[in-house]
């Protein structure tokens, strides 16, 4: 008997026909957006000679600022990866696809936040690379610029446990990776809810969550993490410190992992409740 709410094989084959219908409608928009390095590059160049007669190719932070409007863009674009099925025609056909909504939500899931983002990055990464080996100005590709970061900042960790410190890379870097996996799913949420200015009404929504939870934030960091933060008890302390930050990162993981869940609980909800 087949189950109908997870069969392997048949989620194999529904994944496979979303990633076709997704490079047929919107997924070629994720590889192109990789361009955005190219066009950083032109700019960059075109105004090195304008204004100082020199070749020049944008410097490691401009093509880093220009990887992140690209990634800011990538977010926005999510109200439009699966957004056509507000759509009539569209929607109907997507609901006769012979899949249960488990099947097609973790489909959604896999897409949005790993193969639509890796693309990205990998057309991004690969252009920048290749406009390294072609004009030498650049310094080198992100590629080997990132790993020698990371392996200075892995230095400056093991240095800071040395002196007491109890920081692991982790604990920073997975609060933003989570914050940018709830943007994916935030305006992806928005593009299967509004029919129409689907950016708009993300945009709205989140200034309304923002205007009402701010006034009852702000007593809270007020009365207890300020005095925590500026308290004298901490100067000299590497474990008190340690104990703070960890704390910190550890209730902005926590937070931003709610919000991913909440966010991808009202995606799935919304793909059982979809109707035309």
């Amino acid at each position: 008997m087949v189950n109908e709410t997870f069969s392997a094989k048949r989620f194999g084959q529904y994944f496979l026909y979303d990633l076709k219908q997704l490079w047929h409608n919107n997924g070629k928009a994720a590889i192109a957006l990789g361009f955005i390095s190219v066009i950083c590059y032109i700019v960059w160049v075109v105004f090195s000679l304008i204004f100082t007669g020199e070749w020049h190719a944008p410097s490691v932070a401009a093509r880093l600022s220009f990887f992140a409007l690209g990634a800011a863009i990538l977010v926005f674009y999510q109200t439009r990866t699966y957004g056509h099925l507000t759509e009539k025609k569209a929607g109907q056909s997507w609901l006769m696809v012979p899949a249960s909504a488990l099947e097609k939500f973790l489909s959604m899931m896999i897409i949005t936040i790993f193969v639509i983002p890796v693309a990205y990055v990998v057309s991004y990464l690969a252009l920048d690379i290749l406009i390294g080996l072609f004009d030498k100005t650049t310094g080198g590709p992100l590629v080997a610029e990132a790993s020698a970061v990371l392996d200075k900042t892995n230095v400056f960790f093991s240095a800071a446990n040395e002196e007491g410190f109890q920081f692991h890379l982790s604990t920073f870097f997975l609060p933003f990776v989570l914050q940018f996996i709830y943007n994916l799913l935030y305006f992806l949420l928005c593009g299967l809810c509004f029919r129409k200015w689907k950016i708009l009404g993300a945009l709205g929504i989140n200034m309304l969550i923002s205007m009402v939870t701010t006034p009852i934030l702000t007593p809270f960091v007020y009365k207890y993490w300020t005095p925590a933060i500026t308290a004298n008890n901490y100067e000299g302390d590497p474990a008190a410190i340690s104990e703070m930050v960890n704390q910190f990162m550890n209730y902005a993981i926590g937070i931003n992992l709610l919000l991913l869940l909440g966010v991808a609980a009202g995606i799935y909800y919304r793909l059982r409740t979809l109707k035309h």
